[in-house]
């Protein structure tokens, strides 16, 4: 081979039979697809239990949190009417200690006056 033109053309179809060679020997072609990383199947099975698990702990709450609603609604409905029976109530007291005031108490029924008693001071001492 003395032509110049038949030497660059064997370079040039060697490299570019060298970078072929080279990709389909970088693909694998041969080798059979991988078989999944347990550990990858573990984080994803995990996943998936603790999403279905946050599933259901939010539809407990959400359960819990509407039955609270209701017995604080009727904790409140109590607490007005007991308000209410206890401002009736002293309103009638009200009413009944005016009508004894305006009636006169008999005599025996008055108070018996305090006492005084007097009691010795109260005296503490210390001993060391």
């Amino acid at each position: 081979m003395t032509s110049q033109i038949a030497r660059l053309w064997t370079v040039v179809v060697g490299v570019v039979v060298f970078f072929l060679a080279w990709a389909t020997i970088a693909a694998h072609p041969w080798q059979q697809a991988a078989a999944a990383d347990p550990r990858l199947t573990a984080v994803v099975a995990r996943q998936q239990y603790l999403q279905r698990q946050s599933a259901q702990v939010k539809q407990l709450v959400d359960q819990r949190w509407a039955a609270y609603r209701v017995a604080l609604a009727e904790r409140k409905l109590a607490i007005t009417r007991a308000n209410i029976a206890a401002a009736a109530n002293a309103q009638a007291q009200v009413q009944a200690q005016a009508v004894s005031a305006a009636i006169p108490a008999p005599a025996a029924a008055a108070a018996a006056p305090a006492r005084v008693v007097t009691l010795p001071p109260l005296v503490i001492t210390k001993t060391s």
